[in-house]
């Protein structure tokens, strides 16, 4: 009867390992989907702003002042601009780049801001962020970064924003070292008995220029994920194995 224990055990346990083995596998897949879309969209992006090149174009320096926009061809031109729009806010909703943003935001940057600056000035474990200056002036907080060697920073508004029925609207931005505002999320907050919810708007984003620091910002948001993922599977055999002494000392399924 032993040996018939012993034997389902076994089973159950190459079962097990088969189902993990598929989920490693298909969180792998998702993760290389994930990024190849955003590499792909990154580079439609990149060129559905721009006018076609042709003969009769001339380069235009970047210092130079845009020709006026005739009445006749303002109409085509806002058309023009807002389908680019269109396809710009797509992307940020289907890189999920203004969650992953608040996410990095609200546990790295936000839940540090009333504490010291000086133990947070290190390299972070999750993100790889090394927090460079956390200020707060005028109701504006600010948190400037490092991230891949390239510098960052974080701006919110809430507090120079009123409350209305216990909800109140501010927007988060993400400038890069060129003072050059990359996205802003518009982010609503309301006081309930439960506390502070803060929550993402479906409206956005306000404002957004498409680049490489989205790839930056997502490959370490995966590679949190897969940590994290890592840590849940551990802890998930360490009950297993809990599990299965206990079976064998209530049922006397000593090997």
């Amino acid at each position: 009867m032993a040996s018939e224990y012993l034997f389902m055990l076994v089973i159950l346990a190459l079962v097990v390992l088969t189902i993990l083995i598929g989920v490693f596998a298909h969180v792998s897949r998702d993760q290389r989907r994930i990024m190849r879309a955003v590499f792909e969209r990154l580079n439609f992006s990149r060129h559905a702003g721009r006018r076609p090149s042709g003969p009769e174009t001339r380069p235009v320096k970047q210092d130079s002042v845009r020709e006026p926009i005739t009445e006749k061809d303002s109409e085509a031109e806002l058309a023009r601009l807002k389908s680019v729009i269109r396809e710009r806010k797509q992307l940020a909703l289907e890189t999920d780049i203004p969650h992953h943003l608040w996410g990095l935001y609200k546990i790295h940057f936000l839940s540090n801001s009333n504490q010291s600056l000086e133990p947070f000035i290190k390299e972070d474990e999750w993100y790889k962020v090394k927090t460079v200056r956390i200020s707060s002036q005028n109701g504006l907080r600010e948190f400037e970064f490092e991230l891949k060697g390239a510098r960052y920073r974080f701006t919110d508004d809430e507090e120079r924003q009123g409350w209305s029925d216990n909800i109140k609207n501010f927007s988060l931005f993400l400038y890069d070292e060129k003072n050059v505002c990359l996205i802003e999320i518009p982010m609503k907050v309301r006081i309930d008995k439960w506390g502070s919810n803060y929550s993402v708007l479906s409206d956005g984003p306000k404002a957004f220029i498409p680049g490489d620091w989205i790839k930056d910002f997502i490959s370490v948001k995966l590679k949190h994920q897969h940590l994290r993922n890592k840590e849940i599977r551990a802890q998930k055999h360490k009950e297993r194995l809990s599990e299965i002494e206990d079976l064998r000392d209530r049922f006397g399924l000593w090997e």
